[in-house]
């Protein structure tokens, strides 16, 4: 039974990622939508763009003619729309039992884990389109040349599932990818240790003929203890399907795989960075399990994941690269990736979250080693409230600690002005200014181009 047809959904905190995916699988359900959320965006704004009715702002008065309400678990239980929704007789369903409801007739696979998911997800849907397929896809990015989240002809669905509030617990896959897993949104479960063992019990509800593929690195290993179904281990000269003869480029890398003691063929990656291999052989090892016979070559078409390493031009000689990472793992790994360039990188980071910067403190101030220079903009909250423990400040100071005498060259800037100007002053033909964040860093990037430019006019 589909239980949104014909119905007004109202999606609170639309602008969000993994909100505004949920949007072209309802409308194929045949339910209305609007939305609200907390400030103006490019997502609302091509939300708008497609008929969409979406405040800003929360109010009651949203609710008019509503007969169902979405809501994040940012969104407090007492909040006023909630409770409004409540008493007008609403349905209220969570993003995640929401997206159980529209994977319920569909076979799924799921994409886990701290870091990869949408570039993993993206590149899976990619593979099993080419090989003839036609998946219904839900990834928290967007590709740059897809509006909305495909909504699929066939019955396998591929969706990138979200484990920092343990809604993964809704979704019943057949298959699932996990990428990794590190401390990561640990505060919801209690320590990481209750995270495992959370993930662990659901990898284990997977049914004996589903399987679970999982990466060889930063894994615990007792994440997969308790799985009634195969699992099969990939990665970087690793595990039952492998990744060997790696080539880094700038451009983008590949590798051949081995399984089953014979080559498969060379994955072509058109993202550069160690750990997109690593992500990109998750995903054909998924596609495989779908649908036999993928040709690991066909990745070389899928077309960009915005904030995933995108390129945003280059100027006087400077790349301008935007990308999302917002963990130190991530941080490290997109600016290995910048330096395969040739040039010096620098950086400028928005931490993302009060929690996240104070949980994740120690593996930040390593993950900029190998940039040059470094501009740490204010947290951006993400609705939290600040918390105890060490901020942006300290963080710009701690990076600077290791430099020594070098530690001029990092800095805390509260103003975008003073951000691009310092990074302008230090980027030179054949560099890389990296924009890092999950927030909205991406302010910085006309006014950085606009510097870059003028600075060698």
């Amino acid at each position: 039974m589909n239980p949104f047809a014909g119905r007004h959904v109202h999606l609170m905190g639309i602008g969000g990622c993994g909100m505004r995916a949920l949007v072209p699988l309802l409308r194929r359900c045949g339910a209305t939508i609007s939305g609200c959320d907390v400030a103006d965006s490019s997502t609302v704004q091509a939300l708008r763009a497609t008929g969409c009715q979406v405040w800003l702002g929360h109010d009651p008065a949203h609710l008019d003619g509503v007969d169902v309400v979405v809501h994040t678990s940012a969104v407090a239980s007492n909040h006023h729309e909630l409770r409004q929704a409540q008493a007008n007789g609403c349905d209220i369903m969570s993003r995640a039992s929401c997206l159980a409801e529209l994977m319920r007739d569909h076979r799924t696979v799921a994409v886990v884990g701290s870091h990869g998911k949408t570039s993993t997800a993206w590149m899976l849907a990619h593979l099993l389109r080419s090989a003839g397929r036609d998946p219904a896809v839900m990834i928290g990015g967007a590709g740059e040349l897809v509006d909305e989240d495909h909504v699929g002809g066939d019955d396998w669905f591929v969706a990138e599932i979200d484990e920092s509030d343990g809604g993964f617990g809704h979704v019943d896959p057949r298959i699932v990818v996990v990428t990794n897993l590190e401390a990561e949104h640990v505060r919801h479960y209690g320590g990481f240790p209750a995270l495992v063992q959370a993930m662990a019990g659901w990898l284990g509800q997977v049914p004996e003929d589903g399987l679970v593929i999982a990466g060889t690195e930063r894994l615990p290993e007792e994440l997969l203890a308790a799985c009634r179904c195969p699992v099969r281990r990939c990665g970087i000269e690793a595990g039952e399907i492998q990744a060997h003869d790696l080539r880094l480029e700038a451009g983008g890398g590949s590798a051949r795989i081995r399984w089953q003691g014979r080559d498969h063929g060379r994955l072509l990656v058109p993202r550069p960075g160690r750990h997109m291999i690593a992500n990109a052989l998750l995903a054909w090892a998924a596609a495989e399990a779908v649908h036999p016979g993928i040709d690991p070559q066909a990745l070389a078409t899928c077309t960009p994941i915005r904030r995933r390493f995108t390129d945003q031009g280059t100027v006087a000689g400077v790349r301008v690269i935007e990308d999302y990472a917002h963990h130190p793992t991530e941080v490290a790994a997109t600016i290995a990736a910048a330096a395969l360039g040739g040039g010096a990188v620098h950086v400028v980071f928005q931490p993302h979250r009060y929690t996240r910067t104070a949980d994740c403190f120690a593996g930040f101030c390593a993950a900029f080693d190998q940039a040059a220079a470094v501009v740490i903009l204010p947290v951006y909250a993400a609705a939290e409230d600040p918390v105890a423990g060490p901020g942006a400040r300290d963080l710009a100071e701690a990076i600077a600690g290791r430099r020594g005498a070098d530690g001029a060259r990092v800095q805390h800037l509260r103003q975008i002005a003073a951000a691009v100007d310092f990074l302008a002053a230090h980027a030179r033909p054949g560099d890389c200014c990296l924009v890092l964040g999950a927030g909205d860093v991406g302010r910085v990037i006309e006014p950085l181009r606009a510097a870059l430019a003028r600075g060698r006019s």
